[in-house]
């Protein structure tokens, strides 16, 4: 738990310019519609980075209470032959997944753009996750991910997306390595690019994702992990219009450290 606090502390710091800019933008909305869809999508994401904060807070007390508790009392030798790797001793331990989490990831997919017609095209794919491990069961992270592509006699396109997301292991063992599962929701949009004076910005809509992935623990504190991964989130048209959608699946290769 010497890193809970810390890690806790740069969360916080990190909100702060958000806490400015929501303030901000409370003063200066104007009355129009862009300017109340511009406010939506910043109160959600400010109240997607408040419930983050709580959770972690939340996780890092019962750390904090459970590293409180005195250990328990180290086996004889007699005692330490008959015990298997579920004893209390050994998990208190052995927590190879408990510290602040951080990753960056490359890969690619396949996208698809439900206002560029039916087919999808090759995306290439970036991912940073900053987030807690509270124990080997369970990690919480914040996850942006970028998806770049193009579509043939289109525009360049940037499909982006903010979650916040929980990872369990499914199956594993104590030195970090293992399959692991994660699910998030929180934010996404689509950046259009035709030349450096024509870009606009689609409004942001609700974003879902999950990922399947292997630790490959190659230092106590440093995994290799590929995964396999699903990203989708709306895109919202005008009043009148149905919303479109974006998604995007592959495989990425993330760089994943816990800080201890």
């Amino acid at each position: 738990m010497k890193t809970a606090f810390p890690a806790l502390a740069l969360l916080l710091a990190a909100a702060l310019p958000l806490r400015a800019e929501e303030g901000g933008t409370r003063g200066s909305a104007s009355h129009g519609s862009a300017a109340t869809a511009s406010q939506v999508s910043v109160d959600t994401g400010l109240a997607l980075f408040d419930i983050f904060l709580n959770t972690a807070a939340l996780g890092m007390q019962a750390a904090a209470i459970d590293a409180a508790a005195p250990p328990p009392r180290e086996p004889t030798y007699g005692q330490r032959a008959r015990d298997d790797a579920w004893s209390p001793y050994r998990q208190r331990q052995m927590q190879a997944r408990q510290g602040l989490l951080l990753s960056f990831g490359l890969g690619g997919g396949s996208a698809y753009l439900s206002n560029q017609g039916p087919g999808r095209t090759g995306a290439f794919d970036l991912d940073f996750r900053l987030g807690y491990g509270f124990s080997d069961r369970f990690q919480l992270f914040m996850d942006f991910a970028v998806d770049a592509g193009r579509y043939p006699q289109s525009s360049d396109f940037a499909s982006w997306m903010f979650t916040i997301r929980g990872q369990t292991v499914l199956v594993g063992d104590r030195a970090g390595n293992g399959l692991n599962l994660n699910l998030g929701i929180g934010v996404g949009g689509v950046d259009y690019s035709n030349g450096y004076y024509s870009t606009y910005s689609s409004s942001s809509g609700l974003a879902l994702a999950g990922g399947l992935s292997y630790d490959a623990r190659v230092t106590p504190w440093f995994s290799l992990s590929p995964e396999l991964f699903v990203n989708w989130h709306q895109i919202p048209n005008r009043a009148g219009l149905p919303d479109d959608i974006s998604s995007t699946y592959g495989l990425r290769l993330n760089f994943l450290w816990y800080l201890k």
